[in-house]
């Protein structure tokens, strides 16, 4: 059990925590920190949910390649693979297992990248040599972001030129034939400013034809930086070739675990996007601001295992204005999101094609009842309209309405301590392939309540942050095997009912200069919790691929000025394998990741950095489903070189 096997651990931390303990991925932790809502801007102690922001330093520091790793270690976010490597990994939070990432909305410069479908986000498509800072939001946000925001948000913010001319360029090689090259260059004249930058990752993976290779770069223009008019204009691109390993029985994972039974499944990704916005400063009261976005997308999958081949296409197309009123009184946003998806496929067991537009209005406030109490609030209301043809036949067409919102309450003492509640309402629509070859009338938005309640506190050099929840939720869509279908049985289905309660700590300390270590935890429980299921009865089960908790624990140590060296330990918890709604089958194993990074400043623009992940080469299970096993990633070495100017 859990709780046997890390009371030792438990016992440890506490001792650490009294000690020393590590910095919960922020080096702006001991200070404000100022964080952005999807428009609003404003500080995250006026936020009544957790707010983690990881800044372009820990970036820098980490020693990471992407962002799949970099979320894993510094926000201790749930990770599963079934590649082999990072590229199209589920990252997902809130305790919600097998299709987690659906359930995770991940924006880049406020625009989702989550499709239609259910697949998953190309992270390499994402260059680190892009991003500036990532907010982690944990909690359902539907009422602020709309629909995906159900366990919380990732919010990817790109680098803005400065003043100055600025770049860099990285290159680093390690373990399975990795290599990885990135660079960027921004430079701003008077109210213009530039930025352009390019990637290459490539690795051959831990499993055999788990090799992934990605180019990418983009280029963004800004202008208007000290005017009352300001706007930018960004457009990237990128090139994916990966493999698709497959899983393993028990027998074949024993005898060798990198190997794969599908050694010719490949897939293919390419995909383009175009960002546009721009604000007008009408006063010192009022401004107004409009989004637009636009991305294509072309994946491939020629699987011969399977007997299997498909081509998709997607494109999406977004506009959002609003408008912002902030005084010293009160601040309000009043705005629309309008998106317009589309996905045609072809595969050699037919041609589909469906169509999703979505309008959605949605308000949010801030209001100061005291110098210590401050009222949050937000609404939000959202229509989508679903339609599709499959095989040449047109499919019904469904028009689903939800709603979201929440209302909080912080009370500060001081610039940087604050307790706080709130209590939210939540939803997501289903994907077009959770409707199972048709537009189901049947099938419902998901939709629930949250009840959260946190704190931020700092006491002298000690920062500690953390919050407990408990979730409601209604229609939760599953796959369920059992539900009896034709041509075969297995189904899309609204559970009844299901719980989620869960705690997610963090505790860091500035020991001195030169150390700083600390530890967090998150553990949500997850059941189900009436027994008239389509499948079977499941009350009292819990929710398969949900850890029985996250840990994690860091130490930094800086001996000299030019060295920076850490380590790291990840623990994840034992949990139910994929579609075990009746908790019957053999548990997934707990285990330990250890990591180590270091950065030596060679000199002010050149610094030397190097890491290991998963340094005593632990044998673990990433995911399974049934007898399908996929082995998570054996130790990898890596080098690399970064200079900037």
């Amino acid at each position: 059990m859990f709780y046997l096997r890390t009371f030792p651990i438990l016992l440890a931390i506490v001792i650490v925590m009294i000690a020393g303990s590590f910095l919960y991925g922020s080096t702006g932790a001991l200070e404000p920190m100022e964080v952005s809502t999807l428009r609003l801007e404003t500080s995250s102690k006026n936020l009544t949910a957790r707010v983690q922001v990881i800044d372009q330093t820990e970036i820098e520091q980490s020693g990471t390649v992407d962002l799949v790793e970099l979320l894993r270690r510094e926000a201790n976010l749930q990770v599963r693979s079934t590649s082999g490597n990072s590229a199209r990994s589920t990252v997902s939070m809130g305790g919600f297992g097998e299709n987690g990432g659906l359930r995770t909305l991940v924006l880049l410069d406020g625009h989702r990248l989550n499709a239609i479908d259910m697949s998953t986000i190309n992270w390499y498509s994402i260059p680190l040599a892009l991003v500036d800072s990532i907010e982690v939001i944990r909690g359902g946000q539907s009422g602020t972001f709309g629909n995906h925001g159900v366990g919380g948000v990732i919010k990817i913010n790109t680098k803005l030129p400065k003043v100055e001319p600025s770049g860099s360029l990285e290159a680093s090689a390690g373990s399975f034939d990795t290599f990885n090259a990135r660079g960027a260059y921004s430079q701003r004249i008077g109210g213009m400013g530039l930025t352009i930058f390019g990637d290459r990752a490539e690795s051959d993976g831990y499993r055999v034809n788990g090799d992934q290779k990605t180019d990418a770069g983009g280029v963004r223009l800004d202008w208007g930086s000290e005017s009352d008019l300001r706007g930018y204009l960004s457009w990237s691109l990128s090139n994916t070739a990966f493999g698709f390993p497959g899983d393993l029985n028990a027998s074949a994972l024993l005898a060798d675990r990198r190997q794969t039974t599908d050694p010719n499944n490949r897939g293919m990704e390419r995909s383009s996007r175009g960002r546009a916005g721009l604000t007008y400063k009408i006063n010192d009261n009022w401004s107004l601001e409009n989004r637009l976005g636009y991305q294509d997308r072309e994946v491939s999958a020629d699987m011969p295992s399977m007997f299997y081949l498909a081509e998709t296409n997607y494109e999406s197309f977004s506009y959002g204005p609003a408008l912002h009123y902030n005084s010293n009184v009160v601040a309000w946003m009043f705005g629309m999101d309008f998106t317009k998806d589309t996905l045609d496929a072809k595969t050699n067991y037919g041609d589909s094609a469906y169509e999703r537009s979505t309008s959605a209005f949605f308000t949010s406030t801030g209001l100061p009842l005291s110098d210590q109490w401050n009222l949050n609030g937000n609404f939000r209301v959202e229509r989508a309209g679903n339609s599709g043809v499959d095989s040449g036949t047109p499919l019904n067409e469904v028009n689903k309405d939800e709603w979201a919102g929440g209302i909080g309450l912080i009370r500060e003492f001081g610039n940087e301590n604050r307790v706080y509640g709130t209590i939210r309402r939540f939803y997501r629509y289903a994907a077009t392939d959770e409707y199972a070859y048709s537009i189901n009338k049947d099938l419902e938005p998901e939709n629930g309540y949250e009840v959260e309640l946190g704190m931020d506190w700092n006491v002298d050099q000690i920062f500690l942050s953390g919050r407990i929840f408990r979730q409601w939720m209604e229609g939760e869509i599953i796959y369920d095997p059992l539900v009896p279908a034709v041509p075969f049985n297995g189904s899309n289905v609204n559970l009844p009912k299901n719980r989620r309660v869960g705690l997610d700590l963090s505790m860091d300390w500035q020991i001195s200069e030169s150390i700083r270590s600390g530890v967090s935890y998150e553990y949500v429980r997850a059941t189900f919790e009436e027994d008239n299921y389509p499948g079977g009865n499941y009350s009292g089960s819990r929710v398969p691929l949900v850890p029985e908790g996250l840990f994690r624990l860091f130490l930094e140590l800086r001996p000299v000025d030019s060295l920076l060296l850490s380590f790291g330990g990840s623990y994840v918890g034992e949990s139910f394998r994929g579609s075990d709604f009746s908790n019957t089958e053999a548990k997934m194993e707990d285990y330990w990741l250890y990591d180590l990074s270091i950065n030596y400043k060679l000199s002010e623009s050149a610094t030397l950095f190097g890491s290991v992940e998963n340094l005593l080469d632990e044998e673990y299970l990433s995911t399974a489903f049934g007898s399908g096993l996929y082995p998570g990633e054996g130790r990898e070495v890596r080098v690399g070189l970064r200079l900037s100017f």
